[in-house]
Parts: C-alpha cells; structure tokens; sequence
C-alpha cells in the first residue's frame, strides 16, 4: 500500500494533508493519464470492488479511501461520484466477462452448437469463479447505478448473440424461422434467471447441471426441428396471421 507524506509526518488515511490533496490532484488531472494515473485507478477499483464484497453488496466511498489509504477527493476526481464509481467496477466486471466468454474466438472447424455449448460452458465457469459474479448476476449488488450498467452491458450482450445466431441460421444449422434478436433475448434472458438461481446461494452450483439445464432451453429454440426446416422467418411478416 501506498503512504502519504505531509508536512507533519506519514499520512496513511490521505485526509487532512497537503501532500496528498497535491498528489491527488496530480494524478487524476484531466488529459493526463499516465502509467502510474492507470495502476492508480485500477488500484481504486480492486479496493471498491472488495468493499462491495465485505459489505454484502453496498458501496460506501469513504470504506473505499480508508483501505485504498488515500483521500475521498481522489476517488471524487478520477470517477466524479460515488455512482460513476459503482459503474466503473460493474464497467470492469462486464469487460472481463465479454473477453472471456462474448469476443474471445472459439474453435472456427466446430460446428456452431459445439462452439455454443464451449461458450455456455466457459461462461458458467466465469460466473462462478468471478469474484463479482455472485453479486452482480445474483442481483446483490445493492447500489441503484450498478442496475443501469447492467441493463447497458447485457443489451450488448443480446447484440452480440444475435448476430452468432443470424450467422448460424445462414449457415444453414439453426432455425431461420426465429427472429435472431428475439431469439438472442431469450436464450440470455433464461440463462440470467438460470444463474441467478444457481448462485443465490453460499455454495459453489453444480456447473454440469447448470450447463445441461441451459443447453436444453438454448437448443429447443435455436435448432433446426428433425421433421425440416420450417418457413423461413419474415420480418415484414404479420405476427398475428398465425393466430
């Protein structure tokens, strides 16, 4: 950890010290973001990110400069409010969880349900190892701002999917006659309540019925039926013909 030097001695909580309204200001001065600025804000969030753990789910900045030994100006400047910084670390979360389970390249000679059911394997695990995944897809993350990131990032999410699955449908391996944003929707709509379930409790879930659970719900939708293909799905279709 770092110390803090004033005039009058050591500083290690960084309040009351000129030397560390100083150095605060340096750091997180606009347009200057340098190595040490980086280390520094990413030292910030590993510490609200363990504040968030220890406290079951609420954030309180000035818990965050106490064990990050610095003032509650620095957090104010590098993220603006006790809700940017909330959003800094779901922000954080999320990044980890697209690059290992969302953007990260899969095996290009399996067939689109093998890469699928890898994907749905590595996410789990990722949820379940991820120190945040119990509160933030366990919903105990109590801080009203975290819900808003989340909404974003799933949204991205839904995106990304849906544009495997329009893939997988011109390919010829999935249903074409399922809208793929919808069909995006829902396959991850299910695996958040799934998830959700799985993890409200202290335990670790059983990650091989998780994953069977949620293979079953994916490829009932997104898979071709064995009688053939059925119509093709038409955006300009009216929905209420088939009622």
């Amino acid at each position: 950890m770092d110390t803090r030097s004033g005039g009058s001695g050591t500083e290690r909580d960084g309040r009351g010290s000129g030397g560390t309204r100083a150095r605060d200001r340096a750091q997180a001065a606009p347009g200057a973001v340098s190595p040490r600025g980086r280390a520094t804000r990413a030292r910030l969030l590993a510490e609200a990110q363990e504040v968030i753990l220890a406290s079951g789910g609420h954030l309180e900045v000035a818990a965050v400069a106490r064990r990050a030994e610095v003032s509650a100006g620095l957090l104010y400047r590098y993220f603006g409010s006790k809700d940017g910084l909330v959003a800094a670390v779901v922000n954080t979360f999320y990044d980890g969880y697209d690059s290992e389970v969302f953007t990260t390249r899969l095996d290009t000679g399996a067939s689109w349900p093998e890469r699928e059911h890898d994907r749905i394997a590595r996410e789990i695990d990722f949820l379940c190892d991820a120190p945040l995944g119990r509160m933030i897809v366990g919903r105990r993350l109590r801080e009203p701002a975290a819900a808003h990131v989340d909404a974003e990032r799933v949204a991205r999410q839904i995106d990304i999917a849906a544009r495997s699955i329009a893939r997988g449908q011109a390919d010829g391996e999935l249903d074409a006659s399922v809208d793929p944003r919808l069909a995006a929707a829902a396959v991850l709509g299910a695996f958040r309540e799934l998830m959700a379930e799985a993890l409200s409790g202290e335990g670790d879930p059983p990650r091989a019925a998780v994953l069977d659970a949620m293979w079953r719900v994916g490829s009932s939708l997104l898979l071709r039926p064995p009688a053939g293909p059925p119509p093709r799905y038409s955006p300009a279709s009216d929905s209420s013909s088939s009622r």
